[in-house]
């Protein structure tokens, strides 16, 4: 009686343990972290700026930023920080007084590393089409 309590209990554990070991491997924390990222940069006052068809040049800004890390602009001095979500095609931006709030936010839990954006024409022509339109914004 007891080995058939034990065959049949086997692969109950063996598929408990496997859900576990897939669900840990599959990439949920980092899929956490980019959830925790993105609704803490909207916290603190990122705009969300929409990436569509009707967008080339956000889109063309969506694929330079560099993934999970936030970009750094600068110009006349203007300071502006982007973070890309390239799943739900958005560009957080958000000027120096957002990214300090973010980083009070953000106190205590895995910060994205912050770099210097590789294409500053390319961002700032992004900010200046959005700051004559103001289209396409999401979240205000």
């Amino acid at each position: 009686m007891n080995q058939r309590k034990s065959a049949m209990l086997a692969p109950a554990i063996l598929l408990i343990l496997f859900t576990f070991l897939a669900t840990g491997c599959l990439g949920e924390p980092a899929l956490q972290q980019e959830v925790t990222t993105e609704y803490l940069l909207s916290s603190a006052g990122f705009q969300k700026w929409e990436v569509n068809e009707k967008t080339p040049a956000r889109q063309a800004l969506l694929d330079a930023l560099p993934p999970g890390q936030i970009s750094v602009y600068r110009r006349d001095g203007q300071v502006y920080h982007a973070y890309p979500d390239t799943v739900q095609k958005f560009i957080y931006v958000g000027d120096e007084a957002a990214y300090q709030r973010y980083q009070s936010l953000a106190q205590g839990r895995k910060m994205c590393r912050l770099v210097t954006g590789a294409n500053q024409v390319q961002f700032w022509s992004c900010m200046d089409d959005y700051r004559q339109t103001g289209a396409g914004a999401v979240g205000r």
